[in-house]
């Protein structure tokens, strides 16, 4: 029976990692999230008496702990993990209808200045964005020296495949001096561009600061496009 059950979970979470949950029942869905804190108990058997006591999967969800715990194998911690899913869906929907927009140049100097502001090191961060440049995820990189941080595109290639990313903006500072570019800045960004374009990833932007509260724009000055536009000759 033990071999049996370890066969019918492996077989959910793979349909799980496979399909996602639309074609699941509830009580599958309910399985697998009794799984890790029943691991020897029939959760098939349990899930089915939690849909049938509280009328459907809503009702389960809407059940405090101590309405959980009267149905036979749910524990104080599997009924408190249960009851908690509809509060962590609320946290969910409030932060996603927080997300930070990205679009248009206002709104990525504000972030950016927030991001690096009294920076005595070079550092330079990288922000992912989905298709309607809303913020995915974050990446700092920083350097002992003063004056410059290396950067290895690869990183920043993977992590953008990783989050599913539409596109990416990253800004530095320039500690002291102009924020005009250097060479480096504009070797960096069209190795950078190219890399993520090679996997239908945008490079949106690419800003500098300074210590005077001035900023480069490669958008603003054509650098982004001159760029894109050697890429596509590069495909010709």
């Amino acid at each position: 029976m033990a071999h049996e059950n370890q066969g019918h979970r492996a077989r959910l979470r793979a349909r799980m990692q496979k399909e996602g949950l639309s074609s699941f029942q509830d009580h599958e869905v309910l399985e697998l999230l009794l799984f890790q804190y029943l691991p020897y108990k029939d959760t098939n058997k349990i899930a089915h008496n939690l849909l049938n006591n509280f009328g459907g999967f809503a009702g389960v969800l809407n059940a405090s702990p101590q309405q959980l715990m009267t149905v036979e194998g749910i524990s104080e911690v599997t009924a408190c993990n249960l009851a908690v899913l509809k509060e962590v869906f609320r946290r969910y929907k409030l932060s996603d209808s927080q997300k930070i927009s990205l679009k248009g140049l206002s709104s990525i100097i504000l972030y950016a200045r927030r991001l690096i502001a009294d920076s005595y090191k070079e550092r330079l961060v990288a922000v992912y964005v989905d298709g309607a440049t809303n913020f995915l995820y974050q990446e700092e990189f920083t350097s002992e020296n003063v004056d410059n941080v290396n950067i290895d595109c690869k990183k920043l290639v993977a992590t953008a495949t990783r989050v599913n990313a539409a596109g990416v903006v990253i800004f530095h500072c320039h500690v002291s001096g102009p924020c005009q570019p250097s060479d480096a800045d504009c070797h960096f960004t069209e190795k950078l561009y190219f890399a993520l374009a090679s996997i239908n990833i945008v490079l949106l932007e690419h800003m500098i600061f300074n210590a005077a509260g001035e900023y480069y724009s490669f958008f603003s000055e054509g650098k982004i496009k001159e760029t894109a536009n050697k890429f596509v000759q590069t495909l010709n």
